[in-house]
């Protein structure tokens, strides 16, 4: 009854409503919630705690006139004895727990303050000595933008450093910053936590509402972009956008950002300073950001969020800290930790006082809601803590007391079951915590707070372990052995320096050193002893006291390496330890850590190396150095060079001072030989001198002073006129003999530099001398004077056998390639066997300069050849020499006439005599001799002939070389050159070709026609038709027709059924008339397609001279010159499925005319009318007199034609009706417009099954290569015949031959969705015979496998699998297959059936070893099932 009676105060009616209705909004979304928006909860919110607030203020009196109601039900003694004793009670009982790991959830938003900022991610202090991390990529949304694009540019240097500067973590925060932050993950695992945090304000301000978001609010924020007045902030709130002012931003760029504006994706805090509907003024002033005060409640609890100063009423005063109602709504406590330790809580704090706190955590995603305050002055401020005098540090609290620290006087303020609150000696601000393990080095249970050593008033002596800034706790210890400890952290210990260690334990690395209780290093194997050890554990025994020398520390990997090394330990010489701090002669000892061949790697402190060349380890020559030196060796070194940018250091074994004077004696010495060189020998100066040496290339000679030199073969002679042995022209002079020279300059031998006498460096030089005593064109001869097409006397100094190296001089000198060694190709083909070393030969210079790879010549060893330097140079009618860089047996050869010019030997222009496989004789690297018979400036093409004829004026040929040439009638050689659809063409010569229709390919009537022939093969043929006009030939490949015999007949029965085989060729009756000439062979050829299809425009729209058939393709094929014939196709023309549908007596009538076609075809249109007659429902007849009229130009003609075919026809023939609009189809698509083409296809689709019509329009576009317009149908189908498997696959296909295979595969995951389940399986093993087909047969492996594997039984699916493996012609692959197929359980007919398919498999492609271990296999398993 006391307990109830003391819950009298409405005030918290509206309070509890509030905080459960939001949740409750969120939960059931579908009805059973609060009718009230969030601003009237707001309202009640703001009503409530005026109302509390409003009673709080009122005086005793007024009080107690309220309370005077309640008088009547209770006496007043009664009263003040249940009011007064219950306070104290239900205060103990409040519960306020510090902030544990363990209490920790995700979810969990806390206040933080940055204590390290690493290169990839921040550490954060959290309340309670907690700590968390925020990894780069949890900043912010720009931010974490800007490392993924930084990353994706890491092979671009520039920009690398570029973007790496914009994500400096650096730049970004500060030490001591405070922000908000959200927990994503808690890990402890292996004695290891870990707390992962996000600032993402979207990720962090998630749960507030905008409603909330008033003037005094404080929020985590990034930039999101940067204006002219100001920054685009996101706060992370739905419908809510931050704005900056430039001016609220200038006091915090100053001093927190470096002066420089902050950039898009930087985090910051800011202040609310207004807001509307859309939009929220903020400022960044730190002042503005500490003092703002957060006045009207939160309609609901989950807009809590830490950082915000608000008020509240305190309920609850306690030790261990207090207890309020936040806003008189939400239950508030404030731990002891976060009231100043100099404060007596008791006190200083009062039930119903009214306190100004900032919020520190919030735990709302619990049932046991936990929101948490403090009231430490640096938190109030979000700042850093008072140290002393009232003054605020610059510095950062744990730069002033670093780890390891001594503080004396340390005075015992809180004493709790977790450890102790101290104040430390003239600090206010900053206080310490020692927990109660670290009280002493014995163990310590409890502590008291009235008796015992760590009463509170005592005082001790500690020692500084660490900092929490949100805390403003220095983290301590009383620990005498810890006080002791020398040394705390690894960056305590200097690099350098003695320290005194305790062997721990050995390992094969090495010897592990303790120095301290948590402090350990090693010491390597190769720094234990100067000389090795081959029993280390004798010398150094567990627990022995060591004196060693600290080499490098790392505190992020918290290793120490130490050396035991008596000559570095007692080394009079300072150490190295920083490149910056050398200069050249300093002295040091170091390390051997590897030997390479020219030198080794020494180290020294700090990780610092350097190299040691191998001339300055030894001052004697040795051939390998490990011999001399061992890795491990302690040496003592000199600086030679220093390089701080580059960070190279390259130091020296041996003694600068010797080496310097020896140095200084030998520069003495080679300075007096050069003076008296320099006084002997003057350029241009002409000696008298004795020949030593006679070599191919020069003269060895003898100078006065007793100086060597030499004379160059191309410095004796000036004409070849003087030369009497070409071959030899050394063979004049004799050893001993005295000649006149004159002296040129120095040669340095070594390097092969051509330096004056003045600037002579090096002692093994020899002097350049030449017997062109008063010669006047040297200077001519320099690369940089020569021009191409001039002349000059060479002397061959090398052979190779593809180019020839010749001097002209002593310095210049460049190549003859194979082809320009001479004008006989047999010469040029044997390089070696005709050419001799020093021979001398007349040069003509091709070109000159890098450029083009060097110097090159050519041999003019007659006059007037021609020289080609470019495509410029080539002409009509030249004879030269080519080198053939590749032989085709289909296309000819490709020949080389110089340096980036080359051109091509068709296969009628390789011989006179027209042979089978013509390039045979022929191979790379040939020299041939070729005549250019055709040069194309447009195309850059060159045309070359290796005929006699052409070579040679003397031999005559029948050679075709122009149109005229042709004669009807008269019977040719050539080659088939190309195999089209429509026929095959032929090449009479390298521009001329002729057209061989289907129906004079062959006497015999042959359903695989294009197996007859193949390309490149030599054929007879006879011109049978000449068009002057256009230039097009026509001809035959009937023997009868060339040899003038009479063809074979053929029964009427065997005419009826190669008719139906001929009819069933051609698919839906499509005509496929494709252009099949070459366009690559003749450039002249594609100018005049071009023309003529501008012809055919032209015709259409006036009444011109006749349509050639010739032009029109009814498969949709643009108009190109040399397509088919329409009439010659029409005869093709056939439908598989209405041949089986029509009666006997219906296919015999159509194959009769259709032989009657063959054999008479109709000249008039009469005859058209005629044959009509009797088959008016022949689509085949329609569509040849549609083809008849386009060749008189009657392309209106022709559609009628068509319409009156669709009225005609019966109406059951559905599959000839279809034929015509096929034919309507692609008519309009060659001859008419867009309109008109949509308007047949609309009026087919009407008519026909629409499917089929858009399968054949899609095909039109496909052979007419409209590619935009063939993908937009095929994307139109699949939404329109989406239930259709053909039409997936059928686009997959288009994709596949268009080089989209990842839009093949995207369409097939896309078929998935819409094709119906049973379908699928035959979907996807479509899909996957594409792959093989058409894309790649790896992909199609892995796609057929994981069928496989969800249909393992399927033998039709395995049967595919293995036809895909056979035709990939992966006979291994097949082979594994079968095996892994026949190795699983079928019934007994499949497994027949798969042997008998392994057993064919392996005749075809397979040995006798390959057939006996199939029969073996199939043995084995009919005796298993035996």
């Amino acid at each position: 009854m006391v307990a109830k009676k003391r819950k009298t105060p409405t005030e918290e009616t509206p309070a509890t409503a509030v905080t459960i209705a939001a949740p409750t909004e969120e939960n059931f979304v579908r009805g059973g919630a609060s009718a009230l928006t969030p601003l009237e909860h707001k309202e009640i919110s703001t009503q409530a705690a005026n109302d509390l607030f409003k009673i709080k203020k009122d005086t005793p009196d007024t009080a107690a006139e309220k309370k005077g109601p309640a008088k009547k039900k209770r006496k007043a003694g009664e009263k003040t004895k249940t009011v007064e004793k219950p306070k104290k009670k239900d205060s103990d009982k409040v519960s306020i727990d510090s902030l544990t790991f363990k209490k920790l959830t995700v979810g969990t938003v806390l206040l933080g303050c940055i204590s390290q900022i690493n290169e990839f991610d921040l550490l954060v202090a959290l309340p309670h000595e907690l700590v968390g991390s925020v990894p780069m990529t949890e900043i912010s949304d720009s931010f974490t933008a800007l490392v993924e694009k930084a990353a994706q540019e890491d092979d671009d240097e520039d920009e690398s450093m570029e973007e790496s500067a914009d994500i400096d973590l650096n730049k970004r925060f500060y030490v001591g910053q405070w922000v908000r932050c959200r927990i994503t993950s808690v890990q402890d695992e292996a004695n290891k936590k870990k707390i992962e945090l996000t600032l993402k304000p979207n990720v962090v301000n998630e749960d507030i509402l905008k409603v909330d978001i008033t003037p005094g609010l404080t929020l985590g924020a990034s930039v999101k972009s940067v204006e002219d007045h100001g920054y685009i902030l996101d706060l992370g709130v739905k419908d809510l956008t931050g704005f900056l002012p430039m001016k609220e931003s200038k006091s915090y760029v100053k001093k927190y950002n470096r002066d420089e504006e902050l950039a898009v994706g930087q985090y910051i805090e800011c202040a609310v300073e207004k807001s509307d509907k859309r939009t929220a003024n903020v400022t960044v002033d730190r002042k503005k950001v500490g003092s703002a005060v957060v006045s009207e409640p939160f309609s609901r609890i989950t807009s809590v969020l830490p950082g915000q100063l608000v008020s509240g009423v305190i309920e609850a005063v306690q030790p261990n800290g207090l207890s309020l109602k936040l806003m008189g709504l939400y239950s508030t406590t404030i731990d002891r930790l976060h009231i100043p330790a100099s404060v007596d809580i008791e006190k200083k704090y009062k039930l119903g006082q009214s306190l100004t706190f900032r919020t520190l955590y919030t735990i709302l995603n619990t049932d046991d809601k936990k929101i948490a305050g403090s009231v430490l002055p640096h938190v109030l401020e979000l700042d850093t803590p008072v140290l002393s005098n009232d003054k605020k540090s610059d510095k950062y609290v744990a730069d002033v007391f670093p780890v390891g620290s001594f503080l004396d006087n340390v005075k015992v303020a809180y004493v709790s079951r977790a450890g102790v609150l101290v104040t430390l000696e003239s600090l206010s601000g900053v206080s310490g915590f020692v927990h109660i393990s670290r009280l002493s080095d014995e163990h310590t249970k409890t502590v008291s707070a009235t008796s015992g050593k760590f009463m509170i008033g005592s005082t001790h002596r500690g020692r500084v372990l660490g900092y929490n800034p949100v805390d403003a706790v220095l983290i301590m210890t009383f620990q005498q052995s810890i006080l002791d400890e020398k040394y705390l952290r690894i960056s305590d210990i200097q690099v350098g320096s003695m320290v005194e260690g305790t062997v721990e334990k050995l390992v094969p690395a090495g010897i592990v050193i303790r120095l301290s209780k948590n402090i350990s290093g090693l010491v390597p194997t190769t720094h234990m002893s100067d000389a090795k050890l081959t029993r280390p554990e004798f010398k150094f025994k567990v627990g022995k006291k060591v004196q060693c020398r600290v080499l490098r520390t790392n505190n992020e990997k918290r290793q120490i390496i130490f050396t035991l090394k008596k000559s570095l330990i007692n080394s009079e010489f300072p150490i190295f330890t920083d490149i910056n701090d050398l200069k050249v002669d300093d002295i040091s000892h170091g390390t051997i850590i590897a030997i390479r061949k020219n030198g080794c790697i020494v180290s020294y402190y700090n990780d610092l190396t350097a190299f040691a060349p191998g001339s300055e380890m030894i001052e004697t020559h040795i051939a390998n150095l490990a011999d001399a030196f061992q890795v491990g060796q302690t040496v003592k070194t000199h600086v030679l060079t220093v390089d701080q940018e580059q960070n190279k250091l390259v130091v020296s074994f041996i003694n600068s001072k010797k080496k310097a004077e020896k140095k200084a004696a030998s520069k003495a010495k080679l300075d007096a030989k050069h003076e008296a060189k320099d006084n002997a020998l003057i350029p241009g100066q002409v000696v008298t001198v004795t020949i030593k040496q006679i070599k191919k290339e020069h003269l060895g000679i003898e100078l006065p002073e007793g100086f060597e030199g030499r004379v160059h073969i191309s410095e004796i002679y000036k004409s070849l006129d003087d030369i009497a042995n070409k071959k030899r022209p050394l063979s004049q002079f004799k050893v001993n003999q005295e000649i006149e020279v004159k002296v040129l300059g120095i040669r340095n031998l070594k390097k092969h530099t051509y330096l004056p006498i003045s600037h002579a460096s090096k002692v093994n030089q020899t002097v350049d001398c030449s017997l062109r005593l008063d010669s006047d064109d040297d200077n001519t001869r320099e690369a940089v004077n020569m021009k191409a097409g001039q002349e000059f006397p060479g002397f061959i100094t090398a052979i190779h056998p593809n180019f020839l190296t010749v001097h002209i001089s002593t310095h210049t000198y460049g190549t003859i390639n194979k082809q320009f060694a001479s004008s006989d190709p047999d010469v040029c083909n044997k390089l070696i066997q005709n050419f001799h070393k020093g021979e001398a030969i007349n040069v003509s210079v091709l070109s000159v300069g890098a450029k083009s790879g060097g110097n090159h010549f050519m041999h003019a060893d007659k006059p007037d050849i021609p020289i080609i330097t470019d495509f410029a140079s080539v002409k009509q009618g030249q004879i030269v020499n080519g080198f053939i860089k590749n032989t085709d047996a289909v296309r000819g050869l490709l020949v080389q006439l110089s340096p980036g010019v080359a051109g091509k030997v068709y296969l009628t222009d390789i011989s006179d005599t027209f042979t089978e496989n013509p390039t045979e004789s022929f191979e790379e690297k040939q020299v041939v001799r070729v005549n250019v018979i055709n040069v194309n400036e447009q195309n850059k093409q060159i045309d070359l002939s290796l005929r006699e004829s052409r070579l040679s004026p003397d031999v005559t040929s029948n050679e075709i070389k122009t149109f005229k040439d042709v004669k009807r009638g008269q019977v040719y050689d050539a080659y088939v050159n190309n195999i089209g659809s429509s026929g095959v063409f032929i090449k009479l010569n390298h521009s001329l070709s002729a057209r061989v229709k289907i129906a004079n390919l062959t006497d015999e009537f042959v359903k695989e026609w294009k197996s007859i022939y193949k390309v490149g093969q030599l054929v007879k043929t006879k011109i049978i038709y000449i068009d002057y006009d256009a230039e097009r030939l026509e001809a035959t490949l009937k023997k009868s027709v060339i040899e003038n015999t009479d063809a074979p007949k053929k029964s009427k029965k065997k005419v009826e059924a190669e008719s139906d085989e001929e009819m069933a060729e051609v698919p839906d009756s499509d005509v496929e008339m494709e252009e099949a000439e070459d366009d690559s062979d003749d450039s002249e050829e594609e100018d005049q397609e071009d023309d003529d299809e501008d012809d055919d425009e032209e015709n259409e729209k006036e009444d011109a001279p006749a349509l050639s058939i010739d032009d029109f393709d009814w498969t949709g094929v643009n108009n190109r010159k040399d397509s088919s014939d329409e009439e010659e196709s029409d005869e093709e023309e056939s439908d598989d499925e209405e041949s089986k549908s029509k009666n006997k007596k219906q296919k015999k009538e159509v194959e009769d005319l259709t032989a009657e076609l063959n054999s008479n075809t109709p000249q008039t249109a009469a005859d058209y009318e005629r044959l009509l007659v009797g088959s008016p429902n022949s689509s085949y007849l329609w569509i040849n007199y549609m083809a008849y009229q386009l060749q008189l130009s009657e392309i209106a003609r022709a559609r009628e034609i068509g319409e009156r075919a669709l009225k005609t026809i019966n109406f059951r023939e559905e599959q000839e009706k279809m034929n015509v609009w096929v034919a309507l189809l692609n008519l309009e698509n060659n001859f008419g417009t867009d309109e008109t083409l949509q308007e047949v296809f609309k009026r087919a689709l009407v008519y026909c099954e629409p499917l089929k019509v858009y399968l054949q329009l899609v095909n039109i576009y496909e052979r007419s290569d409209k590619d935009d317009k063939a993908q937009a149908l095929w994307e139109e189908m699949t939404k329109k015949f989406g239930q259709e498997p053909e039409v997936w696959t059928g686009f997959g296909l288009y994709y596949l031959e268009h080089d989209n295979a990842d839009g093949a595969r995207e369409l097939l995951q896309q078929s998935l969705k819409v094709l119906p389940k049973h379908e699928h399986v035959q979907t996807i093993v479509k899909f996957a015979q594409l792959e093989f087909k058409h894309g790649e047969a790896e992909r199609g492996r892995t796609i057929l496998e994981g069928v496989m594997s969800n249909y393992p039984k399927r033998l039709d699916l395995w049967n595919v699998y293995l036809d895909m493996e056979i035709k990939a012609d992966d006979i291994e692959m097949a082979r594994r297959l079968f095996e892994r197929v026949t190795s699983m359980k079928f019934s007994s007919k499949k497994m027949k059936f798969l042997f008998k398919k392994w057993l064919q498999f392996e005749k075809d492609n397979g040995n006798e070893d390959d057939i006996q271990r199939v029969k073996e296999r199939t043995l084995a398993y009919v005796e298993s099932m035996s």
